[in-house]
């Protein structure tokens, strides 16, 4: 089929129409733009489940016939990294994973490839995928794949409670669930722009020990990960933009 780079489009994106609007699960977040970053697709996952209650996602920012946004140096900062994300797509023909966290401060991964016309081996657009950005509990995984049901020290059954947690307690508490010290909790936020000292983390953990009505450390760390705080990343720690992923989990085989 010779077609033209224009028709070659067209044609991607109706059979995008019928493939992720039709066959593939409704729930799939596609688009495919042109090269000139104009939204030529986007599937009804993309509009209906990644795009909830009409926040924006990160890459509606480029599209000129949407909903006016505030300009601000944020909507600025994501339009330049976009816009280089897609210029690198487009001249390196290479597929590229990032991280996008937009100026709501939702989190999603973002799979964008070009489309090449075979006819005239030209890239003519970008087709994009988007998935919810979580974190998973690794340990529940593990347990899982063994068929090992997981055991809390504490038999009583924690409620999903919301917690009114501070800022500061929140960052604590993140970092400590993935097992740093305080030490490592001081320098991680420090690095970060929150200065914070060791002895004021160990003050930190104390004051949530309390909040979670428990005892030590590893109880604390326990019912946080049943609560699911494992799963929010505090807004202290995001910045708006688009991150290039680069690690794959490996499995390691024995030395």
């Amino acid at each position: 089929m010779n077609l033209s780079d224009n028709d070659f489009l067209k044609f991607y994106c109706s059979s995008a129409g019928v493939i992720f609007n039709n066959i593939c699960s409704k729930s799939e977040g596609v688009f495919i733009k042109d090269l000139n970053h104009v939204f030529c697709f986007v599937s009804d996952g993309y509009k209906d489940q990644l795009n909830p209650n009409g926040t924006i996602l990160v890459e509606d920012v480029l599209n000129k016939k949407r909903t006016k946004i505030t300009q601000d140096k944020n909507i600025q900062k994501l339009r330049d990294e976009v816009e280089a994300d897609d210029q690198f797509i487009t001249s390196n023909r290479k597929t590229l994973v990032s991280l996008y966290v937009d100026v709501y401060h939702q989190l999603c991964i973002i799979r964008k490839a070009p489309i090449i016309n075979p006819a005239t081996d030209n890239v003519v657009g970008i087709i994009g995928r988007v998935y919810p950005f979580v974190m998973p509990n690794i340990l529940d995984i593990i347990y899982q794949i063994n068929d090992v049901a997981q055991v809390l020290t504490e038999k009583a059954k924690y409620e999903a409670l919301h917690y009114k947690l501070t800022q500061r307690q929140h960052m604590v508490l993140f970092l400590s669930v993935y097992k740093y010290s305080y030490t490592e909790v001081s320098e991680i936020m420090t690095n970060l722009g929150h200065q914070i000292s060791s002895g004021r983390v160990n003050e930190h953990l104390e004051n949530l020990k309390y909040i979670f009505a428990v005892k030590s450390k590893e109880a604390l760390i326990e019912k946080a990960i049943h609560l699911k705080y494992h799963l929010f990343i505090p807004r202290g720690f995001l910045k708006v933009g688009s991150h290039t992923l680069g690690d794959e989990a490996v499995i390691i085989s024995e030395l």
